[in-house]
């Protein structure tokens, strides 16, 4: 039975979503599933995804006619959505008409692209980063669903009370990692290769820069470290981070490089001395639901990890793999960070890897998979 999973995204991007999407698509392939991946058409990369993401497998994938207005705010990136929408409802509806048995899977990039696949009237699977009010449209979109995938428990516990969906159809797993990708990267070399200060404390922050992060912490951190040791940022420009942050600064010690290959980032990664993952309470996506891939793709570089200590974060990890820090406390960051700093060989960078091993795409994908037969036959 062919697979259609449906993802509203810019394919290949360097962006986490299209990241996951694309590591999902593969891990679905290599354990034996149908797939073609569905997206809209959106000018991108001229490098295939397999090119783009370093991945062993071609995605079979359609791009389907979309409005490319997704630069012009909120009412572009609606005409978009919509017009992808169509196309999906189309392209879908001519396979079902054509006598072809299917599967759809989609993923929750907004709140209405998704609202055509029950009209399709064919078995539908969803995956959701985030919690889902009660309102009309998400009523009309649970009552039909056969299953659910969630990030992490707090999501799970939410939908079901919201939407009195059975405990059977959801299933719990984080974002994952391709541990083979982040392998053999060693420090000191890969400070040489990316041209870095040998003799500084690299501390750096992986990812896009957006409001819902909390990125001002990192601001009041760089004012506390001594002048042997930089903030990286790798994601985005400087112009960037002050517009988000709303702050101006000059501090030597802030370095960001802006974007770069995703093939590169296991270097970055492993050149640094510690990384840090975010979270705040002023936003309740941040604090609750978030997974952050960036958390596993740290783990598995086996160098150190500061993280906030927000109930998301603490669902996939605890004080024996990481050291945290109070949310929005940049003391509590500082202190966490000084600690990391001068305990490289912890026994956590171990604990962190040999805990990160249980979030493989591949194991990710073969469960989703093992829920749709259980749902479906």
């Amino acid at each position: 039975m062919k697979i259609y999973y449906i993802a509203n995204a810019r394919i290949p991007s360097e962006k986490a979503h299209a990241i996951q999407i694309a590591k999902m698509s593969e891990a679905f392939l290599r354990a034996g599933a149908d797939l073609k991946l569905l997206v809209p058409w959106r000018k991108t990369s001229e490098k295939t995804s397999r090119e783009f993401y370093g991945l062993k497998l071609d995605i079979p994938l359609k791009r389907l006619p979309a409005i490319d207005l997704f630069n012009f705010g909120w009412l572009g990136f609606f005409i978009g959505s919509l017009s992808f929408m169509v196309s999906y409802f189309g392209y879908l509806f001519w396979k079902k008409i054509s006598g072809e048995e299917m599967v759809i899977y989609t993923i929750d990039m907004d709140n209405f692209s998704f609202l055509a696949v029950p009209f399709l009237k064919r078995p539908y699977f969803a995956e959701l980063h985030d919690a889902k009010k009660k309102n009309i449209f998400w009523n009309f979109f649970f009552k039909r669903i056969k299953g659910l995938i969630v990030i992490n428990q707090l999501i799970k516990e939410e939908i079901k009370k919201n939407f009195s969906l059975a405990d059977e159809k959801i299933l719990v797993f984080p974002n994952g990692i391709d541990l083979e990708f982040f392998e053999g990267f060693e420090r000191l070399a890969a400070r040489n290769r990316l041209n870095l200060p040998i003799n500084k404390k690299i501390v750096l922050y992986l990812g896009k820069f957006y409001q819902w992060k909390g990125l001002e912490i990192l601001i009041e951190l760089a004012s506390r470290l001594d002048e042997n040791t930089l903030l990286y940022f790798v994601g985005g420009d400087k112009k960037e981070l002050e517009r988000i942050t709303n702050q101006s600064f000059s501090r030597n010690n802030i370095i960001c490089v802006g974007q770069r290959d995703y093939k590169e980032i296991p270097e970055w990664l492993a050149a640094a001395d510690v990384l840090l993952v975010l979270g705040t309470k002023k936003n309740e996506y941040s604090y609750l639901h978030t997974s952050p891939m960036k958390l596993f793709e740290y783990l598995a570089s086996r160098r150190p990890v500061v993280a906030s200590a927000t109930p998301a974060i603490k669902q996939i990890v605890s004080e024996k793999e990481v050291w945290f820090y109070e949310p929005d406390d940049a003391e509590s960051l500082f202190r966490a960070v000084g600690e990391a700093l001068i305990k490289e060989t912890s026994e956590k960078i171990e604990n962190g890897f040999e805990k990160v091993k249980n979030f493989s795409w591949q194991k990710r994908a073969e469960d989703v998979l093992n829920l749709i037969r259980s749902q479906i036959l």
